[in-house]
């Protein structure tokens, strides 16, 4: 399955179609991941735009669906199948609110360490949106356990843009754009500040389906949604790699 922006004028295109915002809130609760075709858990694989270098990314989401809470859970994978994120939201009246983070790191022994992130601002998705004047905060912050006696803060501020249409597996969804800004401070023997701009794009009955980031002027990356399947599909792939890998170094 495949995720087409209006491939015809490159990837630029994405964002070209716009439509009149609607007077007053916007409801776009069916816009974010669909609950309840996530009982059963599937894998979300995204493919760079740009650069084409880079390795694909895989996140498998799980929703929770009790008779008093609904829980969504995200796993990050690289190409390895080794996990780097953990993310738990919780579904509240207002949007999906971000309830735990974990990430995850590699030691130099092949050992996986973990972080927990206090939470600050759990933001993670609005129901409602109005007009580009609206942010959306979402904060955390973390030790990575690699580098004793750093700190890390992530701040995201989302912006609700526009309407828009893409397609995926040959048919046409409607979308809404977001206007994303970061700041990440590293605060270990002074603070060191980095920004970033981005966009975002949430289709209705899908979830996310494109992000992008402007790393600096000139240096920027993007990925798109190109397949949803079963984990057991993703670790069929990752067996057949680890396999080929073997037979490769033999």
């Amino acid at each position: 399955m495949r995720l087409l922006f209006f491939t015809a004028l490159g990837a630029t295109a994405l964002l070209y179609l716009t439509s009149c915002r609607e007077n007053g809130p916007k409801d776009i609760r069916d816009y974010y991941f669909p609950l309840k075709q996530l009982e059963d858990g599937l894998v979300y694989e995204y493919q760079p735009l740009y650069p084409d270098s880079l390795a694909p990314v895989y996140w498998y989401y799980h929703s929770l669906i009790g008779a008093d809470s609904v829980y969504l859970t995200g796993t990050y994978y690289e190409y390895g199948l080794s996990p780097l994120q953990l993310v738990r939201e919780e579904l509240v009246r207002n949007g999906m609110l971000l309830h735990g983070l974990y990430l995850y790191e590699t030691d130099s022994s092949g050992n996986q360490l973990q972080a927990r992130a206090e939470v600050l601002a759990g933001n993670a998705f609005p129901f409602q949106v109005s007009d580009s004047t609206g942010v959306f905060l979402y904060k955390v912050r973390w030790e990575p356990p690699s580098d004793s006696g750093a700190v890390i803060t992530l701040v995201k501020n989302r912006r609700y843009l526009r309407d828009t249409l893409i397609q995926y597996d040959d048919k046409t969804y409607k979308a809404v754009v977001f206007g994303v800004r970061e700041l990440l401070e590293y605060d270990k023997d002074g603070v060191f500040e980095q920004s970033y701009n981005g966009r975002e794009v949430y289709a209705k009955g899908l979830g996310l389906v494109y992000y992008q980031k402007e790393i600096s002027k000139g240096l920027s990356w993007a990925y798109r949604l190109v397949a949803r399947y079963p984990m057991s599909q993703l670790e069929e792939t990752f067996k057949q790699r680890f396999e080929q890998k073997i037979l490769e170094s033999e």
